[in-house]
């Protein structure tokens, strides 16, 4: 790699003395002389800068603005920076140091300090660029793939739009780009299947087991002659099947809840997931579906109960994951009550504008997050879904 390296000082001598020294220890370094601040930064924006010594006192823009300008933009923050200054007092050092710079060294150097101290802290301050350098090439590789995979996740799921028997609407928020929450809803013959799940954890493999759920969803659902509870017990049993015991992960565990509509009749069943809520239009009322059930790839031996609700035009079934109401990395499945409250106090709004609904209560569980002054925004995965009959 060759380094380029600013040497700014606004008296000549200087700049001189310290590319003499560092010149015997970094034979193929390029060295740029800068006079001022200002100049600094022009180096920065057409040069990849490995280094900076800089002075303090400077015409124009002097060390404290560029270490501030430096450490503010993420485009140069992982720069070095040393410090070659006259000002000995112990408050410019540490506002030096408060400011970014690595290390700090006074003038006149000496002796030692050019032959041995100030090489060395060069060499490791070099290295230490080296090694952010390839931090940041590998966290954007990193994003580069998140941001693949967030797509394709977005793909995967069904859209907002009118189906055979539903008007659907869907907000989806995975925590890390690509997420375990997952949902889908689909047509076969006059049947209207749907489900949510939550796999266990986030990012990457959460997401790709949140891929696995939907092909398994899809396959059992379009073969038709199947109930909810079939395949919620077909799905567990994969897992077992699939995985041993011993070789277990975490994220081939998810909770879920799957439905299916037919001729205004749902059928149900519950693997773990917080209770949906149906809006039921001409009775003005929110209705809890609050059956249990045990979540899929936790028990072998596990049994899915059925259960069946008469629907009828304009009524609507929300459902949603527990990362809308948890806090921190821990879900405290009893604030789902929170969930109930909400959509019964904006019943309304579910019955005319679901969409509009969706992001009230979206809005309004983010606010319940924000930690003191911190942004308001989710911790976990947040998948929403409302099915509005026809």
């Amino acid at each position: 790699m060759v380094h380029h390296i600013i040497v700014a000082d606004d008296v000549k001598m200087n700049r001189r003395l310290l590319i003499d020294v560092l010149a015997n220890w970094f034979s193929g370094a390029v060295f740029l002389e800068a006079t001022n601040g200002l100049e600094v930064m022009e180096y920065l924006e057409n040069y990849d800068i490995s280094l900076i010594m800089l002075d303090l006192i400077m015409p124009n823009m002097d060390g404290h603005e560029v270490l501030i300008k430096i450490k503010a933009d993420s485009r140069f923050t992982h720069i070095p920076v040393i410090v070659n200054s006259a000002m000995t007092d112990k408050k410019s050092i540490r506002d030096t140091l408060e400011e970014g710079a690595v290390d700090y060294f006074m003038k006149p150097l000496s002796q030692e300090d050019r032959e041995i101290v100030l090489p060395l802290k060069a060499k490791n301050a070099l290295m230490l660029y080296e090694q952010n350098k390839i931090i940041n090439d590998l966290n954007k590789s990193i994003n580069e793939e998140l941001k693949n995979a967030h797509d394709f996740q977005n793909i995967m799921l069904p859209k907002t739009g009118s189906m055979q028997a539903i008007n659907l609407h869907i907000k989806y928020h995975p925590s890390l780009g690509i997420g375990g929450d997952f949902f889908d809803c689909v047509s076969v013959g006059n049947k209207t299947w749907f489900m949510i799940a939550d796999v266990t954890g986030h990012g990457i493999a959460a997401g790709m087991a949140s891929s696995m759920i939907k092909v398994m969803f899809r396959m059992y659902v379009e073969k038709g002659n199947i109930r909810p509870s079939g395949v919620l017990a077909r799905m567990n049993k994969w897992i077992f099947d699939t995985f041993d015991l011993a070789d277990k992960f975490s994220f081939i565990v998810f909770t879920a809840f799957i439905g299916c509509i037919e001729d205004h009749t749902l059928s149900y069943c519950n693997a773990g997931q917080p209770y949906p809520l149906v809006y039921q239009k001409s009775l003005d009322n929110v209705l809890k579906l609050d059956q249990p059930g045990t979540p899929i790839g936790m028990f072998d031996f596990a049994v899915y109960e059925q259960f069946c609700l008469t629907l009828s035009e304009g009524d609507t079934i929300f459902l949603y994951t527990d990362g809308l109401f948890s806090s921190g990395q821990k879900s405290d499945f009893v604030n789902w009550e929170k969930v109930y409250k909400f959509s019964r106090e904006f019943r309304s709004l579910i019955k005319s504008d679901p969409e509009l609904f969706l992001e009230e209560i979206k809005y309004y569980f983010q606010l319940q997050h924000k930690v003191n002054d911190s942004e308001a925004t989710f911790t976990d995965d947040v998948a929403l879904m409302m099915l509005k009959i026809k």
